[in-house]
């Protein structure tokens, strides 16, 4: 995660090293602490040796439209999507698609948060990553994603769309005037987690885009 966020130019102001442990670039902001020290400096019960603390940059919503807009890609857009978990794996399947930007509505949890950069592998670095209100989304049209009712994922034309909306397993999305997409699903399966169905999603976006 720290060689994905200084790829990404992030800078860092502290980088906490495990005694015995190594960092895989060389840094002025590195100090060591002993096992028992670090052990109380971490959120983890199993953590990794190193652990730091960065600068990013705050992207603004019309900054992430944009660059949504010159990399011909629909915006990714979270809505109330709670687990940090499934936030930071939808940020590294995003990355991994080649997605540029994507925004977080109300009710979502932190990408920036702990939990999300650890499941992001730090590839969250590599979006531009906004928090929005739906009114800064006025001018898009998309998608929403929708266990039933939408259009089966091979029909529907996502990747001409302005944003594709991932909304909560709990509550689904929190606009009903969206258009949406199904990925069909065998009979008696009710639905997939939210990181699993935004990864079938945005691989068939880059498909279609790389055909």
């Amino acid at each position: 995660m720290l060689a994905e966020a200084k790829a990404a130019g992030l800078e860092f102001d502290l980088i906490a090293v495990r005694e015995g442990d190594k960092l895989p670039f060389h840094s002025e902001s590195r100090v060591t602490l002993t096992a028992a020290a670090f052990r109380a400096a971490t959120q983890t019960v199993t953590p990794q040796g190193s652990i730091a603390i960065a600068r990013i940059h705050e992207t603004s919503v019309s900054e992430a439209i944009e660059a949504a807009r010159k990399a011909r890609w629909p915006l990714v857009v979270l809505d109330r999507v709670q687990d940090p978990g499934n936030v930071g794996a939808i940020c590294r399947t995003a990355a991994a698609a080649g997605a540029p930007a994507l925004v977080v509505l109300p009710g979502s949890a932190d990408p920036y948060g702990p939990k999300a950069v650890r499941a992001s592998a730090g590839n969250v670095f590599r979006l531009q990553v906004a928090k929005a209100q739906w009114k800064d989304l006025g001018g898009l049209e998309g998608y929403g994603a929708s266990p039933s009712g939408g259009a089966p994922l091979a029909e529907a034309p996502i990747e001409s769309a302005g944003m594709i909306v991932l909304g909560s397993e709990a509550h689904g999305l929190s606009r009903t005037d969206l258009k949406l997409v199904t990925v069909p699903l065998t009979e008696g399966v009710e639905s997939l987690n939210v990181a699993a169905a935004a990864a079938l999603i945005l691989f068939e976006i880059r498909r279609r885009l790389a055909a």
